[in-house]
């Protein structure tokens, strides 16, 4: 065990953070992990606090709580799987560290599990903040007593520990599935983004027919209770968490023997394992053919959507937003009654153009591109300092590239809105100039946020992209503006209406402009300090 902890804390390091030298950039690595706990935590307790309540509400008087522990218990494994399969390629597989560890003295199914440790730990936190919701949820609104003994919440501990060891080994596998395919399949990339797209797919359609849903699941509850017989461990798991500690038990040896299986596996061809996906993936096949011509921008913006698009990582994380905003004008339309029909519901003094004009920087918010660009080049940003650029021509390129994929599906989302919710000349062009000026000013300072905390050193692309401060000031720096320029509109609609729109554009436009000209005068010096 004096090993174990040791090679646990390296490996959950190189999950959340990145390897550092200085005391400064440990404050900084610290700030990283103590972020990434807290966005885990805040969607766990989003996600079940939401649903959970919704369920409750329709299943509570059939005396059917067992379904809300099971939906919870399977949008945990879900999102569990969704953090975590595509970190397994790079905190197990890929780790910079793996030559080091694998010449000393230890044996593989030690670092195995101390790196699969890591990966439960991280479903742990979420299992926990969205099972003990539940359960909170469950005391509050439960008509059958549920919930109001302290058995009942060691048996709900006991599920939501165990639950993330099931999660984990499922992880794993599907980890070394997907470090197998980007070694072996030439556009392995293009084959997670079609899964990863099926999935939002999924998650789109879900979102929209939820209403319709519950209303069915209130109608028929013990109906849709027989038909989970294919989910019998998660069918253990709501009976364990409701008082059947025989079928609890049962639920966490199903979650504990394969998790020492996929453990003690792994460890048996670990170096292999690692040995074979290094090889390949260092392996280059050079092949004569005819080159094209063509300028240093075109060549660096190819470069730049060769690494967006060929990073499910990084297409599926920073480039959320681009779906979402693309999702929501599609939607817009096809629900253009019932958005009319809640405008009036609200009276004629309800805030619809603020509202989109929330939703679509919103929206922008979550597509934190051109942040971390500059630490995704790696040990090989050296080849571009190189290059017969300037430093400002790079910078404009990589927040240029930003600004190609964002404008286009927010003037996209921008015509939706406008044609769903009729909105007037004056009225379409304040939304256009709100979304254009925060556009601008949130790649700006994004790309800013990237030259200031730079993680060069990152371990893997996951760091870079989901656990960086860069990527999280990127995206909740901008949110807080958004509810600064919503307070201005409210202020301002106290003296007059057109000061209302007027005061947000005034603050979007003055942030947009303030965050260029600090990119042009200090980021060539921030890169060269790099």
């Amino acid at each position: 065990m004096k090993k174990f902890f040791p090679l646990l804390k390296v490996s959950v390091q190189s999950m959340l953070l990145t390897s550092a030298n200085s005391q400064r950039r440990s404050k900084k690595k610290a700030a990283t992990g103590l972020g990434v706990i807290v966005l885990l935590a805040f969607l766990g307790l989003y996600l079940s606090g939401f649903y959970s309540f919704m369920l409750m509400d329709a299943l509570a008087p059939a005396h059917m709580e067992i379904l809300v522990f099971i939906f919870m218990g399977i949008g945990a494994l879900v999102g569990g799987l969704l953090f975590t399969t595509f970190a397994v390629k790079g905190v197990v597989f890929g780790g910079r560290d793996n030559d080091l560890l694998l010449s000393m003295p230890l044996p593989s199914t030690l670092l195995v599990a101390c790196r699969v440790t890591a990966i439960y730990l991280e479903n742990l936190l979420f299992s926990l903040f969205v099972l003990l919701p539940a359960g909170v949820v469950c005391m509050l609104m439960t008509e059958s007593g549920v919930g109001h003994n302290l058995l009942f919440w060691l048996r709900l501990l006991i599920a939501a520990l165990a639950l993330p060891l099931l999660d984990t080994a499922l992880s794993v596998l599907l980890g070394a599935l997907v470090a197998f395919l980007s070694v072996k399949v030439s556009h392995g990339a293009l084959g997670q983004n079609i899964v990863m797209g099926l999935f939002l797919l999924v998650v789109f359609y879900f979102s929209f027919h939820l209403n319709g849903m519950i209303e069915n699941l209130a109608a028929n509850a013990a109906g849709v209770k027989a038909s989970l017989s294919w989910a019998a461990p998660l069918m253990w798991l709501g009976e364990g968490i409701m008082g059947d500690w025989g079928l609890l038990l049962a639920f966490v040896a199903c979650c504990v023997i394969p998790f020492l299986l996929v453990v003690f596996g792994l460890g048996l061809v670990y170096r292999k394992a690692v040995t074979a996906f290094t090889a390949r993936a260092a392996r280059s096949d050079y092949k004569l053919s005819a080159q094209s011509s063509s300028g240093h921008t075109k060549a660096l913006l190819k470069k730049e959507a060769q690494r967006f698009f060929g990073t499910p990582m990084y297409f599926w994380n920073a480039g959320l937003g681009l779906v979402m905003l693309l999702a929501a004008g599609v939607a817009s339309l096809v629900m253009q009654a019932r958005l009319l029909e809640f405008a009036d519901l609200m009276g004629e003094g309800f805030p619809l153009m603020p509202m989109a004009a929330l939703v679509l920087c919103f929206c922008l918010c979550t597509a934190p591109i051109a942040a971390p660009s500059v630490s995704l080049e790696g040990p090989y940003l050296w080849i571009l300092r190189e290059a017969p650029l300037g430093n400002q021509t790079l910078l404009w390129i990589k927040t240029g590239f930003q600004l190609l994929l964002t404008l286009p599906c927010t003037v996209f989302a921008w015509a939706c809105f406008s044609i769903a919710l009729k909105l007037s000349l004056g009225q379409c062009v304040a939304l256009l100039l709100a979304s254009l000026l925060f556009a601008l000013g949130q790649a700006s300072f994004g790309m800013l946020m990237g030259l200031t905390f730079p993680k060069l050193d990152a371990v893997n692309e996951a760091v870079v992209i989901k656990q960086s401060m860069a990527t999280t000031l990127a995206m909740f720096v901008p949110m807080a503006a958004l509810a600064g320029a919503g307070c201005l509109y409210w202020l301002g609609g106290k003296l007059a209406p057109w000061a209302a729109v007027a005061l947000p554009l005034v603050l979007l436009a003055l942030l947009a402009a303030g965050c260029t000209a600090v990119l042009a005068k200090r980021g060539p010096a921030l890169l060269r300090a790099l």
